[in-house]
């Protein structure tokens, strides 16, 4: 997202579910938070994020480690960015420069981003149209807000493609 010269992105990567019972529930969020494949997963998403905004932004915070986003049915490992976009000449990024920056991120197109793109292109066997595309909204002045399309559907007529993805990483069997 973006506000005047305030740009803020979460990532999230690292997923599990919920349970109604409050210690099992906690107890899940807490195996999340230990799970070296989870936060390596994790990681990999967020350098990616940096990696795309630290060149865009005159600060940019990054937190020490991931905290649980809960949701009604999942939790995932979330880390919030906060920076202040740099002026380049009486420029700032708009949205969609920010959003080109961090499109595809490493929780959908892997990483290093060069040669995940192009194994994915190669093996994966399929298009992925709209999966994983940014979705938001934009004003004239360039500030917005856009998340990614993930476990979608896109329906046409009668037929509806499903899709949903998974962070693969070492230690993901």
């Amino acid at each position: 997202a973006r506000t005047g010269t305030a740009v803020r992105s979460r990532v999230l990567a690292g997923t599990t579910g919920r349970d109604p019972e409050p210690a099992t529930d906690a107890a899940l969020g807490a195996a999340l938070l230990a799970s070296a494949k989870d936060r390596h997963e994790h990681d990999l998403a967020l350098r990616s994020a940096v990696d795309a905004l630290d060149p865009a932004c005159s600060a940019l915070d990054v937190p020490d480690g991931p905290s649980l986003v809960r949701l009604d049915n999942v939790q995932h490992l979330g880390s919030d960015l906060v920076g202040t976009l740099q002026d380049d000449g009486g420029h700032l990024p708009r949205v969609l420069d920010l959003v080109g920056r961090l499109h595809p991120t490493a929780a959908v197109g892997g990483a290093p981003r060069g040669a995940a793109l192009d194994h994915i292109r190669t093996y994966e066997g399929m298009g992925r149209g709209r999966y994983a595309g940014p979705v938001g909204w934009l004003t004239a002045d360039g500030d917005g807000e856009f998340g990614i399309a993930l476990r979608c559907a896109e329906v046409d007529g009668t037929r509806a493609r499903l899709l949903a993805g998974a962070g693969v990483v070492a230690g993901s069997l």
